[in-house]
């Protein structure tokens, strides 16, 4: 078994900062001594007036303001200490104080407006794999700079920004109205599921299984599944591929990372066994013709076999036997061809004259024929089991008893045939 780790190299996940459109601020204008102070200044959309009350009595009243503007006028003595207005129309607001005529101000309001993330919230962010992509985009900035653990960040001036490393992350971002630093986010990363295939074999022949089981997730997810057949669920697959092919898993942990791994199956070609044979006899004689194949193993189906590519065997019991070859080639892939051979055909018992008997069978050196009639040497005939006929060296005992010597015969099957009285008697001999 085999087992293979990979490791995603890249996750790139990215978030964005909150910001407001105003880095408001408060323009303070004092009132005392028939004067407005300042007299003239420069706010921002989103800035506050405060119209503070020192001494006399006064107003501040608009007068010529910007269209759409909203105009006002207060009162500014002891009882009324303070105003505030706060504009929402760019342009320059002129203003005076309704009892003394010649006490006059002005501000204009631009419309620019900096950066501001005074109402932005700190995040702890949890990541699965680094790079970490952070993203301070602001639409209203031109200029950022990034700020690792309070120390500036050399050439991180991109509004996006790659963080390899966990720990404190800000960004100074500003335009030609002003400048504001982000939250300080605190990142961390997860470690990754470690995900493993066991194959149970990554060498397959043809025609053989494959069982794959993935480890180290929560969930997985397989590919390709185009192989055919190819059934998975959960962390286990099985394959009967017929060609070659790579298979894939994603784990999922339970924190939602993911890693990946792969095992490359590789499937041999298998040989193509058989083979024919000759019979004479109990003997048979093979005649292999395997291909792509370079080891053979036959099993003749009585306790014989061999690895001889072409071997011949001789059967001492009759029967109906299984020849069974298991041809090998050169990578270990194996195919099997089997056949039948019948050794029951030829000569067959029959007759059982119930006057003739015959004694010691099986027999070593002799087989003894005994009738209630009187039996003649030449009405007894001895054949193969194929019903070749066999020359016979037998002896007259008495009128009604022969013996057939039996010790030049090979040992297997044979039929020993007698005739008496106009009847016919075959009975099968094992000679051992």
């Amino acid at each position: 078994m085999k087992k293979h780790l990979h490791f995603f190299s890249l996750l790139i996940i990215s978030f964005a900062f909150s910001y407001s459109e105003a880095n408001a601020t408060t323009q303070v204008v004092t009132v005392a001594n028939f004067q407005f102070a300042p007299t003239n200044f420069t706010i921002n959309l989103g800035d506050t007036v405060l119209f503070t009350w020192i001494s006399g009595t006064h107003t501040t009243t608009s007068t010529t303001i910007p269209g759409g503007a909203v105009s006002w006028n207060h009162s500014m003595n002891s009882s009324s200490v303070s105003f505030v207005y706060v504009p929402a129309v760019s342009g320059i607001y002129n203003y005076n104080c309704a009892i003394h005529a010649s006490m006059t101000g002005q501000f204009t309001v631009s419309s620019c407006v900096a950066p501001d993330y005074s109402n932005a919230i700190a995040l702890n962010i949890s990541a699965c794999d680094s790079p970490f992509v952070m993203d301070a985009t602001n639409s209203i900035a031109t200029d950022y700079q990034w700020v690792f653990n309070s120390n500036l960040i050399s050439g991180a001036t991109n509004a996006i920004y790659a963080a390899m490393n966990a720990g404190a992350y800000s960004t100074i971002v500003s335009n030609s109205c002003g400048t504001d630093t982000t939250p300080s986010n605190n990142l961390s990363f997860i470690p990754k599921p470690i995900i493993l295939i066991d194959a149970s074999n990554d060498t397959i022949c043809i025609g053989q299984s494959v069982i794959l089981v993935a480890s180290g997730g929560l969930t997985y997810t397989w590919s390709p599944t185009n192989v055919d057949p190819f059934s998975f669920g959960g962390d286990t697959a099985t394959t009967t591929p017929s060609t070659s092919f790579e298979v894939t898993v994603i784990g999922t942990s339970f924190s939602g990372c993911t890693n990946t791994d792969s095992v490359f199956i590789t499937v041999l070609s298998i040989p193509e066994a058989e083979f024919s044979f000759t019979q004479s006899g109990t003997t048979v004689t093979t005649n292999n013709t395997s291909s792509f194949a370079t080891v053979y193993d036959w099993d003749f189906g009585d306790g014989f076999t061999t690895n001889n590519p072409t071997p011949s065997h001789t059967y001492v019991t009759i029967g109906v036997f299984t020849i069974q070859l298991i041809a090998t080639n050169a990578e270990g892939c194996t195919d099997t061809f089997e056949t039948v051979v019948d050794l029951t055909s030829g000569i067959s018992e029959s007759g059982n004259d119930p006057s003739i008997s015959l004694s010691v069978n099986p027999a070593s050196d002799k087989i003894y024929l005994t009738s209630n009639s009187k039996i003649n040497l030449s009405s007894v005939k001895l054949y193969d089991i194929s019903g070749i006929k066999i020359n016979v060296n037998a002896e007259q005992i008495a009128v009604n008893s022969i013996s057939v010597s039996t010790k030049s015969l090979s040992g297997g099957i044979y039929f020993v045939e007698v005739v008496s009285n106009e009847n016919r008697f075959i009975q099968k001999v094992f000679v051992q």
